[in-house]
Parts: C-alpha cells; sequence; structure tokens
C-alpha cells in the first residue's frame, strides 16, 4: 500500500494507493530530523505523534514534524479507497530557504524550525497543494528533483509561511476544547492489525 518511489538528498517521496476492507490498518515510522507533507487525495486517517494529532479525510492535506528526531508517528487508514502523495522534506533544506520568513512571523513552522517542539496542522488542498501532488504523482527518474517539482514545493511552503490563518480547520483548542498530552495517549484510534 506505501511505496517510497524516490529519495535524494533527504528528500523522500512515497505514493499511498489501494483498498482497505473490514479492518483498519495502522503503520509506524520513526521520524528524522524532516517535516512531512501529506496530501490526501481519497480516503480517511489519522497521523499522530506524542502530542499532535491530525484527521484526514478527502482533499485534505497535513503537515507535520517531531519534536525531536527518533519521535515515533503512528497513521491508521480506515476501510475503504485510498490514494495520497507524501514528501518529506528535511529540516536544513527550510531552514536555509525559508528560515528567516519562517523565524521572523508567527507561522506553524516558525518553533518547530528553530527546534523548539513539533509542530502538526491540516488544511484544505488548495490550488498549490493539488499542483505539487500531481507533480509528485507524475514521478520523476533524475538524481534530482527536477525544477518544476522544486518550485511547486517552493511556492507551497511560501504560501504557509505567508498565511498565519492555518490550519484552516479548526483544532479542538480554537473549538473551546484543550486537549492535555495524557489525553492524546489515551484516544488512540483502534486498529486490528499493526505493523
Amino acid at each position: 500500500m506505501f511505496e517510497c518511489w524516490w529519495q535524494e538528498n533527504g528528500f523522500e517521496a512515497w505514493r499511498l494507493r489501494g483498498d482497505l476492507r473490514g479492518a483498519s490498518r495502522r503503520w509506524q515510522h520513526r521520524l528524522g530530523d524532516e517535516l512531512w507533507l501529506w496530501v490526501n487525495a481519497a480516503g480517511e486517517g489519522v497521523i499522530w505523534g506524542r502530542e499532535h494529532r491530525i484527521f484526514l479525510r478527502d482533499e485534505l492535506f497535513g503537515c507535520f514534524g517531531g519534536q525531536e528526531k527518533g519521535e515515533d508517528w503512528k497513521w491508521t487508514r480506515l476501510p475503504g479507497h485510498h490514494e495520497a502523495e507524501i514528501l518529506i522534506i528535511p529540516r536544513e533544506y527550510l531552514l536555509e530557504h525559508f528560515g528567516e520568513a519562517a523565524g521572523a512571523k508567527k507561522t506553524p513552522f516558525a518553533r518547530w524550525l528553530r527546534g523548539e517542539c513539533g509542530m502538526s496542522f491540516a488544511g484544505l488542498s488548495g490550488k498549490e497543494e493539488k499542483k505539487l501532488a500531481a507533480r509528485l504523482a507524475e514521478g520523476w527518474k533524475s538524481r534530482r528533483m527536477p525544477a518544476p517539482t522544486r518550485r511547486a514545493l517552493e511556492r507551497w511552503i511560501l504560501r504557509i509561511l505567508d498565511a498565519p490563518q492555518l490550519p484552516s480547520i479548526p483544532n479542538a483548542s480554537e473549538c473551546g476544547r484543550k486537549r492535555t498530552s495524557s489525553q492524546v495517549k489515551k484516544t488512540k484510534p483502534m486498529s486490528h492489525q499493526s505493523h
């Protein structure tokens, strides 16, 4: 169901395709010093780390990074058809290209880039996310990221950095519900299969 089809210089591109029948499925992965961008075209699931949780449905994107290198994150996909493009972006790339902009503004990236905390948010997939997902889905065989894919990635990140309103979906604290770390640990989704 998950396939890593490209990796170079700390970047990785993953593809999620398939159908789950009957039971949900859970995966676990240890994050490095990286940001994960998950463009969810179809299917439902949950992604969570030690203190962060993202619920993804059709046409949403999620973005997350761990507080410390080696933090375990899990994702559960619910029964149904699934399609997603996942891009892993090294923190050093973001610092090199966007560090000053992220540090100067209140954005979802700023504190994570400084190494102060983990980060996660979800939002509706807009034109830039869909364009980036399409570039990823096309695939590439070169040993370097193609210029159109790099430009799509950079436009998407700049949009995020210039939009402190994100996430566009209210989180629990904006709805008057604050979740503590112990509550997050106690509410992990059920799964009948795990890896």
